[in-house]
Formats: C-alpha cells, sequence, structure tokens
C-alpha cells in the first residue's frame, strides 16, 4: 500500500497534463478504420492521417530512447501504483531496445496514442492480447480486455527484475514528488515522457492518451512465431480487427 502522499503526488502530475498542440508536417492519409496489424506498424513511422467522423487524426512516431530489458519479462502498469503488477506471461529477448511513442495530431491536442518496445525490425503478421499468468482470451466477454489500470495520467515499461529497484527508489513521498517533477518538466503537459536508470536496467514512462482508464497490450509475432514488438494500446485511435 502506497502513502497518502502518492495521492497527492498523483494530483500534481494530472494538474500538468494539460492540452498542449504542437504542429506536424502533413501526413499520408488512410482508410478508417484500419486494421490493427496496419496502423500498430504504420503509426509509429513518418505519417499517416487517419479519417474518422469527428475529424482527421495524423500519427507519427517518436523514439524516447532504450529500455534495459535484463530477465526478458515486461511488466506494463501506471508506474504509480505498480506494487502488484505482474510481468506478462510471454517472454521476449534480453537486451536493450527502442521505446517508441505514436503522436496523435488533433485539432487543439496532441495525445500518446500508442506506446511500443520494438525487439526486431521484421514486420508483426499478427498480434496477440498480452496476458499475465491466469489470464487467457477465453474468459473475457465480448468488448473486454485484459490490461492495466491508470489512475494518474502515465503507463510505462519496465523489465520485471527492475520493478524490484524502482519500487525501494520511489517508496517515500520526496522520491515521488521528484518523480513528478521530472515528468511535468518533460517535453510538455499532455504528451510528457521520461526514461530512468533503477537498479541494472531502467523505466520508460509516458503520457497514457487522454489519462485515466483501462489499457491492453499486444505481442506483434513475426512469421516464425518470435516477438517483433509490445505495443500498449492507450484508446485514442479506433481499429479493426483483421488483417
Amino acid at each position: 500500500m502506497r502513502s497518502s502522499g502518492r495521492s497527492f503526488a498523483w494530483c500534481l502530475l494530472l494538474l500538468a497534463m494539460a492540452c498542449a498542440p504542437a504542429g506536424r508536417a502533413p501526413a499520408e492519409e488512410a482508410s478508417w478504420p484500419l486494421p490493427q496489424s496496419v496502423l500498430f506498424s504504420q503509426a509509429f513511422g513518418s505519417g499517416v492521417t487517419v479519417t474518422p467522423p469527428d475529424g482527421p487524426v495524423a500519427l507519427s512516431g517518436v523514439e524516447i530512447g532504450k529500455l534495459g530489458v535484463p530477465s526478458g519479462r515486461i511488466v506494463a502498469c501506471d508506474p504509480f501504483i505498480c506494487d502488484g503488477a505482474e510481468a506478462f506471461s510471454r517472454r521476449v529477448p534480453a537486451g536493450k531496445f527502442p521505446v517508441q511513442l505514436a503522436m496523435a495530431k488533433l485539432p487543439h491536442d496532441e495525445r500518446v496514442a500508442f506506446a511500443r518496445i520494438l525487439f526486431a525490425d521484421r514486420p508483426a503478421v499478427r498480434w496477440e492480447m498480452a496476458l499475465r499468468p491466469g489470464q487467457t482470451l477465453q474468459d473475457l466477454q465480448p468488448g473486454y480486455i485484459h490490461g492495466y489500470g491508470v489512475d494518474t495520467g502515465t503507463g510505462a515499461f519496465m523489465d520485471a527484475a527492475t520493478r524490484t529497484s524502482y519500487l525501494a527508489a520511489t517508496a517515500d513521498e520526496a522520491a515521488t514528488m521528484r518523480l513528478v517533477d521530472a515528468l511535468n518538466n518533460a517535453p510538455s503537459g499532455s504528451r510528457a515522457w521520461l526514461l530512468r536508470p533503477y537498479g541494472h536496467a531502467n523505466v520508460a514512462m509516458f503520457s497514457s492518451g487522454w489519462g485515466d482508464g483501462f489499457y491492453a497490450s499486444y505481442f506483434g509475432l513475426d512469421s516464425a512465431g518470435r516477438v517483433v514488438a509490445l505495443v500498449t494500446d492507450f484508446g485514442v485511435v479506433e481499429w479493426r480487427a483483421g488483417k
């Protein structure tokens, strides 16, 4: 259980997530909604625009640094409430891998639509929902997902071996406040991100789409069934199942 100081810090972080529009070059236009496999690939590129009924959304990728993955077991969570977060069941390669954000440029705002760890520069031929031990797709009702809850407007990726060091380093209110300040001073408002070292690796943190919610992650697999990417979808852009 976290101290009450965490709640105060969360409030400061949420207040800082204000609208922050930013200009980008026109992107290539695409039909809407795109298939999941197409969108998860194109969203992190140089630019694509989808056109939902409420107006166009331009997507483009930005790399924020490399994540250390010493154990090959990834935890995706709200970094301020990740005490009990388990790693996904599927293992990934060990090493250091780029963390990329797909930015959605809206008429008066810009949001993090997707976050990705890129494990290999090979195309993903299929995507599967990332599951934790004990979870199955069969136990989901139609329209439901497995994922993680966000209460501070922030998502994160970390290796399971790093989580213990991270929790120990951020256990007190002062450490939490320093982390909140760093996030608030990172790029800007509703599209902040930060990589911080903990233990022998690091933690990647980033704004979570519209803020609080419940978000699923998906493993991209190549034709041999090897993991090439892990994407968290923050619900900013709709996609359709199938190729």
